[in-house]
């Protein structure tokens, strides 16, 4: 919950009132920021990571989840899956919508996946 309302543009004060109002529990600021900067080093280096330079396959679909923010609502979790050399099987990305499944947001998708394998072929 915490990487969410921090993806979404809650400031840590923002994220701590919100902890409060629905679980009932008070979190410092300061354990707020080192959350998300621990979670975003980790994220960019999983994103930067080195893949297979031949991916003959990849699979793309969403799933759907829950999200309580202020309402609960069904937003999709879009991935990518390649089949990397050997056969084995490697998520290549994850992406949350804001809402839909779209083309424009597909399209985002398919463009990041470029920019990863031509970066990664280089």
């Amino acid at each position: 919950m915490v990487i969410l309302l921090v993806v979404r543009g809650l400031t840590t004060g923002g994220v701590q009132a919100r902890l409060v109002e629905v679980y009932g529990v008070e979190v410092s600021r300061q354990i707020i920021s080192a959350i998300a900067d621990k979670v975003l080093e980790g994220m960019a280096g999983w994103q930067s990571r080195s893949l297979d330079v031949v991916c003959p396959v990849f699979f793309i679909d969403a799933f759907h989840v829950k999200i309580c923010d202020g309402a609960v609502a069904d937003w999709p979790i879009c991935v990518a899956l390649a089949v990397i050399t050997m056969g084995r099987r490697e998520i290549v990305g994850l992406w949350v919508g804001d809402g839909g499944e779209g083309a424009k947001h597909w399209m985002y998708i398919l463009t990041a996946l470029h920019i990863l394998t031509a970066r990664t072929a280089a």
